[in-house]
């Protein structure tokens, strides 16, 4: 696995090999989508999910007319003799209530931006605000783990307002920490802010400045350019200013997966803090599903979704129902949720209640 560079110096899923991307909730590229403003609540949403309903068919056994005969090898047993069966135990069903609307706050506008047949799947070692313990600076955006070369293709459509080398025009924290990076400013906007996709570590930028692209148009190839261990696309979503200081969670803009969703939330102190770099764990409840972990973001320079206001996500979940799993050892604290497909499944969790 390729570790972000993003620092000082310290499953792929297809159907039929092709990616599946909606177009449901996708803005209309021309003319541009118009962007509600909703205003954020007092409070955060939280979905609370019902009590699963656990349904069993056993039925107590019938009472035998005779005892059990205690049987010896080489006996046989007498033909008015009666063995008593046990019927093995039903495991219980989870029914679904009925699926929720799409929130407005949902903005699954972009598509995935490499081919169909690489990893297309986001790293999960370094998500978006992690810091790998400590030993690397906060993550600003995510990874796909793509070969050296890989076509790179944009997000959504909009124009390009900067391509090349980031060691005079400053992209990133430092001078020459993207090496050759690519800057779109998208064709539609959020509550009245510009949104921007940034596409770094790039080995060659295909097209310049004030070009306009489509959605899906190829842009680049992916490299180890500026502080890089390894060849990756290094991909961000920027909101209100192209500044390394306006990112967002892109797990909140890459649309999901098929029959997939994404959980976000908040986890928090008491006194109302938000909880930084605290261990999570998913475990499917229904069914089987992959072991999935993160954790909550770290405080510095990490920027949440203005209306959610979460401090963690995790993408492409499989629908169905799942406990979620808050710090480690003993010290636990674990919340049953309902995954919905296609739209933000939020959880809200205050430590210490």
């Amino acid at each position: 696995m390729v570790f972000s560079a993003c620092q000082d110096q310290i499953v792929n899923e297809s159907t039929n090999g092709q990616a599946v991307y909606s177009t449901a909730n996708k803005p209309t590229e021309v003319p541009p989508p118009v962007i509600k403003t909703i205003s954020a609540p007092d409070s955060a949403i939280s979905i609370a999910p019902p009590t699963p309903t656990s349904v069993s068919t056993d039925e107590s056994p019938p009472t035998p007319t005779q005892p059990v005969s205690t049987i010896q090898s080489g006996e046989r047993l007498a033909e008015t003799s009666t063995v008593e069966v046990v019927k093995p135990a039903v495991p219980p069903t989870f029914t679904s209530p009925p699926e929720p609307e799409a929130s407005p706050w949902d903005h699954y506008w972009f598509r995935r931006p490499v081919p169909d047949d690489t990893a297309l799947w986001t790293d999960k070692a370094y998500p978006y605000g992690n810091t790998r313990g400590g030993l690397l600076r906060p993550h600003h955006g995510v990874e796909f783990n793509v070969p050296m070369g890989t076509d790179i293709y944009a997000a959504a459509s909009g124009q390009i307002i900067f391509a090349g080398e980031d060691t005079e025009t400053i992209v990133g924290p430092d001078p020459g920490f993207y090496g050759q990076v690519l800057v779109i400013q998208h064709d539609f906007t959020l509550e009245g802010q510009p949104v921007y996709s940034l596409y770094g570590h790039l080995s060659e930028t295909l097209l310049g400045p004030g070009q306009e692209v489509e959605s899906g148009e190829l842009i680049a190839l992916s490299g180890a350019s500026g502080v890089a261990d390894g060849p990756h696309l290094h991909f961000e979503t920027r909101i209100g200013a192209n500044s390394y200081q306006s990112t967002r969670n892109p797990l909140l803009w890459l649309y999901p997966f098929p029959e997939r969703g994404v959980v976000a939330g908040n986890i928090s102190w008491p006194d109302g803090q938000s909880a930084a770099e605290v261990p999570l764990a998913l475990r499917r409840l229904d069914g089987e599903s992959p072991f999935a972990a993160t954790t909550t973001y770290a405080e510095a320079s990490i920027n949440s979704d203005d209306n959610w206001d979460e401090n963690f996500a995790f993408d492409d979940v499989a629908a169905g129902y799942y406990l979620l799993i808050v710090g480690s050892g003993e010290d636990k604290t674990e919340k049953e949720l309902w995954v919905y497909p296609m739209q933000t499944n939020y959880v809200e969790i205050q430590l210490g209640e």
